[in-house]
């Protein structure tokens, strides 16, 4: 098995013994559950930081969340998390996101975390993609022996504790939020009121002479919206080709009746609220996904047999707003959402639900369906919202989170969104009465029209 040079003569001069093994790829934390003789239990990973002029890597089990809070105390500043394609420039001679942890081969600072030093054998990334280097406890402390030992890292053990990650409840409970998340935000904020005109398209859902004139009167009154809707209407995604010349064009001729309707009360919704653009739960990335979500849920909605269908235009609600409660958290909770973000860049084989429940004690999903359900949203959409990131679950209204959590990890597929896993289970498949190629399909069309949901999505962000 071959590895870089530059990495070989660096071991050989540190005296460093090791064995050259094929690489065992890791994917998320949960796959080694139960399973106490896994690889990946033995498995190190490098997180890159820089701060200032100075890079550093943070070395840590696989399997342990990296604590960027503790990591900013224990260094006296909080430095930025490098992306891979810095990580990969950095890392020069190796293949692609392949950091071995060198002591001082390449330009930069090594810390470790103290647990490290303790593990009877460790396997680190070689720099090839084919080969990791497996070494002893008398190996892995020479490797280190020069590398600073600060503690960053919390166990999985620590990292789940008083969260019961085996409930599968089947009645959904809209007592949800834990007390003192409601505490806290009742004393401290006020939950934002519902927008104006996303009230307005509430009791239009529901008005039996509801038309595109109508729907037309509300968007207008938004010139951002109504520009959205336009454009989107002109754009070659759905190959109109008259005039448009007005929102009720626009709606009538083209997009439809609860595509406006729905689109219209997402935006308006999303808009309310005051989240930075930047970072993986920013708005740049909400919008993207829920674009891309929205239209790949009405897709498998379609490829549903027509008796089990649910209702598209609540679907593709569903998917729109099933992360709303990220926006949320930005809105109410500023410091700890920035702290969630960076938190997220550092652990990306931790869902985002458990980084959250560990650093607030509430999850995006509860507190975005608890705001759902304050404004008085429809059930089918407070499921979705709660729900979507739940396998095997089943209630009245279950097909809505159920097509979402499908869409999120078939999304995850082609790197979008903010699942870490892609596995669909046969189970929630048979629920929605569709076959693996209906998904493979219904996701294939999302990626053929991949520019123009792009740049849908970047029209909302604007």
């Amino acid at each position: 098995m071959s590895i870089p040079s530059q990495i070989e003569e660096k071991l050989n001069v540190l005296s460093v013994n090791y064995e050259a093994i094929t690489a065992e790829k890791c994917g998320d934390i949960y796959e080694t559950e139960g399973k106490k003789d896994h690889p990946c239990k033995r498995l190190l990973r490098s997180v890159g930081f820089k701060y200032e002029s100075q890079v550093f890597l943070a070395v840590l089990p696989h399997e342990y969340y990296l604590n960027y809070k503790a990591l900013s105390e224990v260094l006296g500043f909080e430095p930025k998390v490098l992306d891979s394609e810095a990580m990969n420039d950095i890392f020069n001679g190796c293949d692609d996101q392949c950091y071995s942890p060198i002591d001082g081969l390449f330009n930069l600072k090594i810390i470790i975390d103290p647990i490290v030093l303790d593990m009877p054998e460790i396997i680190i990334e070689s720099g090839s993609q084919t080969t990791q280097l497996k070494l002893d406890k008398i190996a892995g402390n020479l490797l280190f022996q020069e590398c600073d030992a600060l503690p960053f890292a919390t166990s999985p053990e620590e990292l789940f504790a008083g969260r019961d990650k085996t409930d599968k409840v089947n009645d959904i409970d809209l007592s949800f939020t834990p007390t003192r998340m409601k505490q806290r935000v009742d004393e401290t904020f006020d939950l934002p009121a519902m927008p104006d005109i996303a009230q307005d398209i509430m009791k239009l859902r529901v008005d039996p002479s509801a038309d595109a004139n109508k729907l037309a009167k509300i968007v207008a009154r938004d010139p951002s919206l109504a520009a959205q809707v336009i454009s989107w209407a002109s754009s070659p995604y759905y190959g109109y080709q008259g005039k448009i010349d007005s929102i009720e064009t626009a709606i009538a001729r083209v997009l439809g009746f609860e595509l406006v309707m729905n689109l219209a009360l997402g935006i308006s919704i999303g808009k309310s609220l005051n989240i930075p653009k930047e970072g993986p739960l920013g708005v740049k990335e909400f919008w993207k996904q829920s674009i891309y979500t929205a239209s790949l849920a009405e897709k498998l909605c379609r490829a549903m047999p027509i008796k089990q269908r649910p209702e598209r235009g609540l679907i593709y609600l569903s998917g729109l707003l099933h992360n709303f409660g990220h926006l949320l958290l930005g809105h109410i909770f500023p410091p700890q959402f920035k702290l969630i973000n960076e938190a997220v860049l550092c652990n990306p084989h931790i869902s985002i639900e458990d980084v959250e429940f560990y650093i607030l004690g509430v999850s995006h999903e509860e507190i975005g369906a608890w705001l759902m359900q304050n404004w008085h949203m429809p059930d089918e959409l407070i499921v979705a919202v709660h729900r979507h990131h739940q396998e095997e679950f089943w209630s009245k209204h279950a097909v809505y989170s159920n097509i979402v959590l499908v869409a999120n990890r078939l999304l995850k597929q082609i790197d979008i969104g903010d699942s870490v896993i892609t596995d669909i289970p046969e189970s929630t498949l048979e629920l929605l009465a569709l076959e693996v190629e209906d998904a493979n399909s219904a996701l294939e069309d999302i990626k053929s029209e991949s520019e123009s949901l792009d740049m849908m999505a970047k029209q909302l962000v604007a």
